[in-house]
C-alpha cells in the first residue's frame, strides 16, 4: 500500500487508521490523505482519506473526533459517498448495464463517539470505533481491478479530461495510419504516477524541488498541484511563473481543466488569486519582476535598459534580479502564499531568491527543472548555492523530507529509443570528446536508467539503458525504430526544406496527421525567421499553412488548429508534438559553445511525442549523424567511461558560452597555435624558442589538461 499525501492535522488518530491500513495481508493500492476534494450540493469536501484498493475497490474513510453525534456530518458522509459513485460512474468503461462495478465503501472512524446505536442503514456505509474493526468489514470483491484501477485512479485524480483531443480524429479512415496510432496513444486514460502524485499532495509549507526528465509530466504536475491547493485555500495568492511565453496558454488551460474536474462545475478558477505570469514582465504584460520592483518601490529595468547595468558573463535579467536584491526594502511586501516556477533551469539564482523573498514566513516556493533542458551552458546549483547559509551556519533551505525533493524519472513522452539518442547527443557520449556529464553518477539512476554493464562511478566503464518501467513501450511496441527516429543528411539547406515539404504532405494526407500535430524546429534562433523562408513558401505553395511561433502568431499562442507551427528552441520548451522535424541541425554541432548547442539539440528533440526527423547538411551535421549511428548500434545504451571530475571541469571551460570578443580572441590563439604547430614541424627547432617560455607554454598546456 502506497501512502501518500501530507500529514493529517487528525494526527493521532489518522497514524492509527494508517497502521491498521497497512498491517491488512497482501492489501495493495494507493492511499491518498486528505484527498481529494469533492463537490457537493452543500459545499466542497476534503476528505480525510481515500483508499483504491486492488482487493477492495474504493474505500472511503471520515475521521469523527466529537463525542456527541452530529447529524449534518454524517449528512456529509453520506453526501460525499454518493458523489465519489457519481464520478465513477461518469466513466463509461466503469459501468456494466448500468451498474457500477466498482465496490465503493465508506468508514467513519469515531473512537470517542458516545452513542453507541447511531449506524447507517446502508451495507456499504459502516462507523467503527476501534480500527481493529475494520479488516472484519472489508469484504473482498472480484471487480477486475487489473483493467479498471487505471481509469478508477484517472476518475479521483480528475484528469479524466486531459485527452479531449482524441475527438478531433472522428475522421480517420485507415487503422494503420500513424494519425490512428497516435488515437489509441491519446485514448490512454491519464494517470498520475506515484512520484508525481507525491509532488501534487506534499509539502506545502516550504521549499520544494521537482527534479523531471522532459516528457516526466512536470507542467502537468505543477497545474494539477496549483488546482488542488487552490480548491483546498481559496484565499492563497497563487504565482506560476516560466521564461517561455507560450507556457501561458497551456497553464491557463490544464489549471482550468483540472479546477473544473476536480470540483466538478463549470466554474473557472479564480484568476485574481490564480497568476499566471511571466518571469520578466512590462507596463504591457504583467510578470513577477516588473510586479515586484512595483510593490516594493525598486527601480525597474527593461531588457534595454538592462544592457546598462549588466557585469560581464552576466544575463540582463540575472541582472535586474540581482540588482532588485540588492536594492530591495528592509520591509518586503507579501505578494504570495505559492510560487511555482516551472522550467527553473533557463533562471539563475537571482530570480529563484526574488521569488523566496516575495513569500511570506512560509517559504512555499515550488520549482521544477530538467538539468539538460537548460539552453546555456551553466547546470542548476544547488539549494545551498542559491540560498547560502544562515547565522548558525546552517542552510537557509534544505531537503531532509523527502517530499521536499521528488525526482519523476517516467518519461512518458517520448519512446526510450529517442529519449536515449537525445541524452548520448546532448552529453557527446560518442564524440571523441566528451561535452559535458551530471557531476553526480548517482543521476542516471535516478532518472530511470539502468546499469547493465560496468560500475556508475568516476573512471569506470558503464553501459546505461532505459528500464521498461521508466520508458512505457506505448509507441515503440507499434512502430520500428527506423520509423521512429531518423536522421537525413543533405547536401543543403533548401534539400532538406524540399524534403521535409513533401514529408509533412505524406502526414497530412497518408498518415491521416493535423497540422497541429507537427512542428518545424530551427535550432538557430537569431536566423530563424529568413532560414524558413523557404520551406513555409513551399509548404504555401502545397496548400499547407504555416505560422512562427510568436511572431506571425500571438506570443501567447504555439499551436493552431490549421497551421504548421515553426518555432525556435526558446518557443518550443515546455511544448510537445506527434512528429518533430528539426531543420539545420548541423549548428548544434559547431565549433563554439556545444554545451549550449547540445542542450538545444536534446530540448528539440525531446519535443516529441512520437515521431522524429533530424534533417542537416555539411561537416558539422556529417559528425552528428555519425554519433547517431554509434547509439544505434549499440542498441540505444549509453557505453562510456564516467569523466573524472577534473574532466568534467576541463568539459565546462572548452565548450562555455562565449562573447564574440572571446571567440575573437580564442579564434586568433588556435591560428597561431596552427601557425607555431607548422612551423616546428618543418622550418623551426623547438630549441630555438626561448627555454622559458617552453616551460611556460607546457605549464599552461598541463594546467589545461592538454597533456
Amino acid at each position: 500500500m502506497q501512502f501518500i499525501g501530507s500529514a493529517s492535522k487528525k494526527g493521532i488518530l489518522a497514524g492509527n487508521l494508517e497502521k491498521e491500513i497497512d498491517n491488512i495481508p497482501d492489501a495493495e493500492g494507493v492511499y491518498y490523505r486528505n484527498f481529494p476534494i469533492i463537490s457537493t450540493f452543500d459545499g466542497s469536501i476534503q476528505l480525510d482519506a481515500l483508499c483504491c484498493a486492488d482487493d477492495y475497490g474504493v474505500l472511503i474513510f471520515h475521521i469523527y473526533e466529537e463525542q456527541e453525534y452530529n447529524v449534518a456530518f454524517f449528512e456529509t458522509v453520506e453526501n460525499a459517498h454518493l458523489r465519489v459513485i457519481s464520478l465513477l460512474s461518469e466513466v463509461k468503461s466503469l459501468n456494466r448495464k448500468r451498474q457500477l462495478i466498482v465496490p465503493v465503501t465508506s468508514f467513519v472512524y469515531a473512537p470517542r463517539l458516545i452513542n453507541g446505536e447511531i449506524d447507517f442503514e446502508e451495507d456499504d456505509m459502516f462507523i467503527i470505533r476501534h480500527t481493529s474493526e475494520l479488516p472484519q468489514l472489508l469484504v473482498a470483491s472480484d471487480w477486475d481491478a487489473a483493467i479498471n484501477m487505471k481509469a478508477v485512479l484517472s476518475r479521483m485524480q480528475s484528469l479524466t479530461g486531459l485527452k479531449s483531443k482524441t475527438q478531433k480524429r472522428d475522421y480517420l479512415k485507415s487503422p494503420d495510419s500513424k494519425g490512428a496510432a497516435l488515437r489509441k496513444l491519446e485514448s490512454d486514460l491519464a494517470t498520475l504516477d506515484i512520484n508525481q502524485t507525491r509532488a501534487v499532495l506534499e509539502n506545502v509549507d516550504s521549499v520544494q524541488r521537482i527534479r523531471g526528465l522532459a516528457g516526466s509530466g512536470k507542467t502537468i504536475v505543477l497545474a494539477r498541484k496549483i488546482a488542488h491547493l487552490h480548491a483546498q485555500h481559496s484565499d492563497w495568492n497563487i504565482a506560476v511563473t516560466f521564461n517561455t511565453r507560450s507556457l501561458k496558454e497551456q497553464f491557463t488551460r490544464l489549471i482550468s481543466l483540472f479546477y473544473k474536474d476536480a470540483r466538478q462545475t463549470n466554474e473557472e478558477p479564480n484568476w485574481k488569486k490564480v497568476n499566471i505570469l511571466h518571469a520578466w514582465g512590462s507596463p504591457n504584460s504583467e510578470g513577477i519582476y516588473y510586479k515586484a520592483c512595483l510593490d516594493n518601490n525598486v527601480k525597474y529595468y527593461d531588457f534595454s535598459m538592462a544592457k546598462y547595468i549588466r557585469a560581464p558573463g552576466e544575463t540582463e535579467f540575472q541582472s535586474v534580479c540581482k540588482n532588485w536584491l540588492d536594492n530591495k526594502p528592509i520591509n518586503i511586501k507579501k505578494m504570495y502564499d505559492l510560487i511555482l516556477i516551472d522550467e527553473a533551469q533557463d533562471f539563475t539564482p537571482e530570480f529563484l531568491k526574488l521569488c523566496y523573498e516575495l513569500l511570506g514566513d512560509k517559504k512555499r516556493l515550488v520549482y521544477a527543472y530538467d538539468e539538460l533542458q537548460n539552453l546555456s551552458d551553466s547546470s542548476m546549483p544547488s539549494p545551498d548555492e542559491i540560498w547560502g547559509l544562515d547565522s548558525s551556519g546552517q542552510p537557509v533551505v534544505s531537503f531532509n523530507n523527502k517530499a521536499c525533493d521528488i525526482i519523476l524519472d517516467v518519461c512518458y513522452r517520448n519512446p526510450g529509443p529517442i529519449l536515449s539518442a537525445a541524452h548520448a547527443l546532448g552529453f557527446g557520449i560518442y564524440r571523441d570528446e566528451m561535452i559535458q556529464m551530471f557531476d553526480f553518477s548517482e543521476l542516471w539512476s535516478e532518472i530511470g536508467y539502468e546499469v547493465k554493464a560496468g560500475e556508475l562511478a568516476e573512471g569506470k566503464y558503464v553501459e546505461l539503458a532505459r528500464s521498461s518501467r521508466s520508458s512505457p513501450t506505448l509507441l515503440t511496441s507499434h512502430n520500428t525504430v527506423d520509423d521512429l527516429i531518423q536522421f537525413k543528411y543533405f547536401n543543403n539547406l533548401n534539400e532538406e526544406s524540399d524534403w521535409i515539404a513533401s514529408e509533412i504532405l505524406k502526414n497530412l494526407h497518408e498518415d491521416e496527421l493535423l497540422p497541429s500535430d507537427i512542428i518545424v524546429i530551427f535550432p538557430d534562433a537569431i536566423k530563424l525567421r529568413s532560414s524558413v523562408g523557404y520551406l513555409r513558401d513551399k509548404l504555401y505553395s502545397l496548400g499547407v499553412k504555416s505560422n512562427i511561433a510568436g511572431v506571425t502568431s500571438s506570443p501567447d499562442e504555439f499551436f493552431s488548429d490549421d497551421s504548421i507551427t515553426f518555432t525556435s528552441i526558446y518557443r518550443a520548451k515546455g511544448n510537445e508534438a506527434a512528429v518533430v522535424y528539426i531543420l539545420g541541425a548541423g549548428w548544434c554541432n559547431a565549433v563554439y559553445e556545444l554545451s549550449k548547442r547540445r542542450n538545444v539539440l536534446f530540448t528539440a528533440m525531446t519535443r516529441t511525442k512520437a515521431w522524429l526527423r533530424v534533417c542537416g547538411s555539411g561537416s558539422n551535421f556529417m559528425k552528428l549523424l555519425a554519433e547517431f549511428e554509434m547509439v544505434k548500434s549499440n542498441d540505444f545504451k549509453l557505453c562510456f567511461t564516467y569523466p573524472t571530475s577534473e574532466q568534467r571541469e576541463t568539459m565546462r571551460v572548452v565548450n562555455r558560452d562565449m562573447t564574440a570578443s572571446e571567440r575573437r580572441r580564442v579564434n586568433q590563439a588556435r591560428s597561431k597555435a596552427e601557425d607555431l604547430t607548422m612551423l616546428l614541424s618543418s622550418e623551426v627547432n623547438p630549441e630555438d624558442i626561448p627555454l622559458d617560455v617552453r616551460n611556460r607554454l607546457i605549464a599552461m598546456l598541463k594546467g589545461q589538461g592538454a597533456l
